[in-house]
């Protein structure tokens, strides 16, 4: 019961428009007040009762950074993803809400939230993260390398697996078909599909 009164408010929160917009811009970089208030053409202190009811619901959260001029802003990201499905039909009415896993705590992980959550000046901050970015974006380049060596051993190691079952074929029928029973659970399934039309 307790879920469904939270499914109920969820859905009345995401059924006023001006905080799917304010969603929807937060998915693409987090934004202050001020700056809200002037992509959605809404006045300030609209904005702000706004926020604190997608705040108060865990759907966003606010964060102060120090700017190297003025006083520090209060930036607004979304906190959490999940995805809802309503079901509708003559006989039933209900909603479902999954929520991703959460990434695992790696090194990096924790490194990245550090550098996020960091309240150095803008220009030493935006260092950091971009010279962690490029770290990030070489270590996803090198495991690219290593998979794409990895399916070329893959692919020639099942070559050689299909072409040796087929002459297992030509030659003794019999030994074929026991081979294929025997190892059948444990091929893949493209080499498996080719040799049962062989």
């Amino acid at each position: 019961m307790e879920s469904n009164k939270n499914m109920g408010r969820l859905l009345d929160i995401l059924g006023n428009e001006t905080r799917r917009r304010i969603l929807i811009l937060l998915t693409k970089r987090p934004y202050f007040v001020s700056e809200l208030s002037q992509e959605l053409g809404v006045g300030q202190k609209a904005v702000l009762e706004h926020l604190r009811i997608l705040e108060s619901a865990g759907l966003i959260e606010g964060r102060t950074e120090k700017i190297p001029r003025g006083r520090p802003r209060k930036y607004y990201t979304i906190k959490r993803g999940f995805r809802m499905e309503v079901l509708l039909t003559p006989y039933t009415f209900g909603t479902e809400m999954y929520e991703p896993k959460a990434p695992r705590r790696t090194r990096e992980y924790n490194q990245a939230r550090a550098l996020i959550k960091s309240t150095e000046p803008a220009d030493a901050k935006i260092d950091e993260l971009l010279t962690f970015l490029a770290e990030i974006q070489e270590r996803i380049n090198e495991i690219i390398r290593t998979k794409q060596e990895l399916e070329e051993v893959r692919l020639l190691t099942e070559t050689y697996i299909e072409n040796f079952f087929r002459r297992v074929a030509q030659e003794n029928e019999r030994e074929f078909e026991r081979l294929l029973k025997e190892f059948a659970p444990r091929l893949p399934r493209k080499i498996l599909e080719d040799l049962e039309r062989f």
